[in-house]
């Protein structure tokens, strides 16, 4: 068919692609609506975010993935400087150092992490036999950790798991037996009770707000209850673009980032925020479609680990707008504002695109 040469001469999976596409449309329109009372000029912002990310992508589609991931130690290494670098001079916002401004800009080098972490994780992980023995477990492990630590010390608690997510799913399309699987989950369940003292005061409370928004409904527990409200007054058509009263007259915080999915929910109702989750689980399938294909080791964990990330982001970012789970701080990929997440973003699915167009059995 025309259709299906066209698609496959620009190199790329259509409905990955589409699926990335439709989801940073209606990321545009929603914060069209939630920046309007806010600040009109981050529309602007995230449009040439994602105008780079788009570029990006194509890019990458078209590099072979196998160089990305023979440069992916000095990646890797570059990025853990980056994150010493905000311990010393970073940028505090909302309580957290997690930012360094270069030349006027605005990066987050955790977000750079994530891909990181997943490129030198593809890279060692595939010279490992199979099923993976556990001193491969343990050295992954160590290379996730490390970063996983610093960011957890910025405090950032939600990308510190995410880095964790991915090392997990990366193990496991490595060939991690469920033997080693059990010993992580009991290994686990030991820490928890260290990790709950490691917290900071402002994330215990959101844990326990979580399990009563009401406990705090002043501090802690304001924005959980004020998404509920605004989610569930879309019922099931919403109220209309930029018709959202929690959204229009602020009573929802940050509604531009990580809660944007909350605006989308009451703007466009149940059926909206229905498309916006149909629209990942096709982007997720098409991932690990292509992680399951991938004739190459390294092609395969690093799908793998890159599905995990924004599968498991996707989750927590739009079950904690709902009252589902913890608020932890992560954006919704393709979808939040933020010009450091966009693009990485962006830059995964060129690595997917690029695995699919080399590494994937025809």
């Amino acid at each position: 068919m025309p259709f299906e040469r066209w698609w496959r001469r620009l190199g790329v999976d259509p409905l990955l692609s589409v699926a990335a596409l439709l989801l940073v449309l209606i990321s545009l329109a929603a914060l069209r609506s939630a920046s309007a009372t806010l600040n009109p000029a981050l529309l602007a912002k995230q449009a040439t975010w994602v105008a780079l990310g788009v570029a990006a992508c194509v890019l990458v589609t078209r590099y072979s993935y196998t160089r990305w991931i023979d440069t992916s130690v000095l990646l890797y290494v570059a990025v853990l400087g980056l994150l010493l670098v905000v311990e010393v001079a970073g940028t505090v916002r909302l309580g957290a150092a997690r930012w360094i401004t270069i030349f006027g800009f605005s990066i987050q080098p955790s977000e750079l992490t994530k891909l990181a972490t997943a490129s030198c994780l593809a890279r060692y992980l595939a010279t490992q036999p199979a099923p993976l023995p556990l001193r491969g477990v343990l050295i992954s492990g160590v290379l996730a950790g490390l970063p996983a630590g610093i960011i957890f010390l910025q405090p950032d608690l939600g990308t510190s798991s995410v880095v964790f997510v991915v090392w997990l799913g990366a193990v496991w399309a490595a060939g991690m037996s469920r033997k080693h699987l059990v010993m992580i989950a009991a290994g686990l369940s030991v820490l928890l009770p260290i990790g709950w003292h490691a917290l900071r005061e402002y994330q215990r409370m959101r844990l326990l707000v979580f399990l009563n928004p009401h406990q705090d409904p002043l501090g802690a527990g304001y924005t959980i209850i004020q998404s509920q409200i605004a989610i569930g007054s879309g019922r099931l058509l919403g109220r209309g673009w930029m018709a959202g009263t929690q959204n229009q007259l602020s009573f929802l915080p940050e509604r531009h980032s990580d809660f944007l999915y909350s605006v989308i929910g009451e703007e466009w109702g149940f059926l909206g925020s229905s498309a916006v989750i149909a629209l990942f689980l096709c982007l997720l399938w098409r991932a690990t479609a292509i992680a399951q294909a991938s004739l190459d080791p390294r092609g395969r964990v690093l799908a793998m680990g890159l599905a995990a990330w924004i599968g498991y982001q996707a989750i927590v970012n739009m079950g904690m707008v709902m009252g589902l789970l913890p608020v932890v701080g992560v954006p919704l990929p393709l979808v939040s504002y933020g010009g450091s997440a966009m693009l990485m973003a962006w830059i995964s699915v060129g690595l997917l695109n690029s695995i699919a167009r080399i590494g994937m059995r025809p």
